[in-house]
């Protein structure tokens, strides 16, 4: 059977997505099949990388070295965490015996061994004062002093086995307290569980954070790999649209855009000759209703109106000259003439009230005759 060309590039694009999934899944990449069809001796090259790097894109030899660092410093976390866990809950007692003190006052069992604890931790905390330098390797120490100087001169040093007969079981005791209230708030005990049962559940507690913490490790990989299939199909759709719309341009110049020059044109001419359709229709309208509004009866109507206004005009503009004239004269007779007018006016009001009230008193007297 003959291979045909197609073929031969179906096989060639699929071997690119597959070498491109791969190296995703290798390296910290984003490879994509295009990338990988296109650069094949960089493919090659990648390819060559994994045997000396994870997928953290770090060296095999160095990661190797990280776990082995990791695991030291966890170690060294633990220890120091077991040590300020018993530095806190001896602190904590000490403030817990101040504050009783405070209350009621202390038997003399509990003063004795409150001032040999208060000492004991005195001298401890100063021993961690003494390697100041950051170098690990300097020998200086604060004011030259060394521990064997501080215990020395630590006259409770001797009360230390009496103490620690009556501080470890209440650490031990405060400690269970501690982790019973943890236990019952990460998980709420029911009314039928024993104190032994929730002590047992305190000492699992540890190992289901762990495992819980793991559990959210490994979900946030899990969201991280599916953020990684969602950018690459998000960019493999991105592409493929890019090619339909490369296909669609061509498609347009090829097939349609030769025939848009002739459909544009016809398109046109049909448009202007309704446009001048449109107009024609819209003057026979405006003429119709003309015709509908002025008849011969209106027309003459309208004619007369015409007349009486123009006789209507004729006579104020004779009213309007005849009184522009007059203002003319008043002008020109001068300023002593307004006060003559305003007395003339004054006048004239006092005779029309009088001729009025002499009107009301003849209607009133013939009224009173008859």
């Amino acid at each position: 059977m003959v291979r045909t060309d197609m073929d031969v590039r179906s096989e060639v694009r699929d071997q690119a997505i597959k070498s491109s999934d791969r190296l995703n899944a290798l390296l910290p990449l984003r490879l994509t099949p295009q990338d990988a069809e296109g650069n094949p001796g960089f493919v090659k090259l990648l390819t060559g990388l994994t045997k000396h790097i994870n997928e953290q894109g770090i060296g095999l030899q160095t990661h190797k070295d990280l776990v082995q660092a990791q695991e030291v410093l966890k170690h060294e976390k633990h220890t120091w965490l077991l040590h300020h866990i018993l530095h806190h809950e001896v602190q904590e007692l000490i403030l817990d015996y101040g504050i009783k003190s405070q209350e009621v006052s202390l038997a003399s069992d509990d003063k004795q061994f409150l001032v040999i604890l208060q000492n004991c931790l005195t001298y401890s905390e100063i021993g961690d004062y003494l390697d100041f330098s950051p170098d690990p390797t300097s020998k200086a120490t604060l004011l030259g002093l060394t521990q064997e100087d501080v215990n020395r001169h630590n006259a409770y040093r001797k009360h230390i086995s009496s103490v620690q007969q009556r501080l470890i079981p209440e650490i031990e005791a405060r400690l269970q307290r501690k982790c019973e209230n943890l236990v019952t708030f990460y998980q709420p005990p029911r009314l039928s569980d024993s104190t032994r049962l929730t002590l047992s559940k305190a000492v699992q507690l540890p190992g289901e954070i762990e495992t819980n913490k793991h559990q959210l490790s490994e979900d946030k990989k899990q969201i991280q790999v599916i953020r990684q299939k969602r950018d690459k199909q998000f960019w493999l759709y991105y592409q493929t649209l890019l090619d339909l719309l490369s296909v669609l341009e061509k498609v347009l110049k090829d097939f349609k855009l030769d025939r848009q020059v002739e459909t544009d044109l016809v398109t046109s001419e049909w448009l202007v000759a309704r446009c001048d359709a449109m107009c024609l229709k819209i003057k026979l309208v405006q003429l119709q209703i003309l015709c509908d509004t002025y008849t011969a009866e209106t027309v003459q109507a309208l004619d007369v109106i015409r007349k009486h206004l123009d006789s209507a005009i004729d006579d104020h503009e004779k009213d309007l000259m005849r009184v522009g004239q007059a203002l003319r004269a008043y002008e020109a007779v001068g300023m002593g003439f307004d006060s003559l007018v305003e007395e003339y006016t004054k006048l004239r009001g006092e005779l029309e009230n009088k001729q009025w009230a002499l009107a009301e008193l003849q209607q009133t007297t013939t009224q009173s005759t008859g």
